[in-house]
């Protein structure tokens, strides 16, 4: 039980001090500041990264990453892009780029796939959905 919080608590480190190095990456997108990221991580480990980041960053947060030769998307959108760019929406459009399927709430959303070498490409429509394309 201590081990399992304790590796919790380094969990939750690591996902804020790559939360702070993210920030820096942070673009605007027609408009919008965005964060769109990919990591080699897990759909749990990309849910604590975009937690972090919703204290700090107020924009839309797509993160994209592979592990265990699957892919996990996460979205978070702060109230003010919420209804412009539901969360659950960018998932639904994402996930299938990747051979799966997703989606939640409008600020907060979770998906994946199994095409592993499709993230890139999942991605890239992220940033060109912000960019009104």
């Amino acid at each position: 039980r201590a081990l399992e919080k304790q590796l919790l608590a380094i969990a939750q480190e690591r996902a804020a001090q790559t939360a702070r190095n993210l920030l820096s990456q942070a673009q605007t997108l027609n408009g919008t500041p965005a964060l769109i990221a990919r990591f080699d991580a897990d759909g749990e480990q990309l849910q604590g990264i975009a937690n972090e980041l919703k204290g700090q960053f107020q924009g839309v947060i797509v993160l994209g990453g592979v592990a265990q030769g699957a892919v996990s998307l996460v979205a978070a959108v702060a109230p003010a892009y919420a209804a412009k760019y539901p969360a659950g929406k960018i998932i639904q459009t994402l996930a299938p780029l990747v051979g799966g399927k997703g989606g939640g709430r409008p600020d907060n959303a979770r998906g994946g796939g199994k095409d592993t070498s499709k993230l890139d490409e999942a991605l890239a429509r992220a940033r060109s959905l912000l960019s009104g394309a």
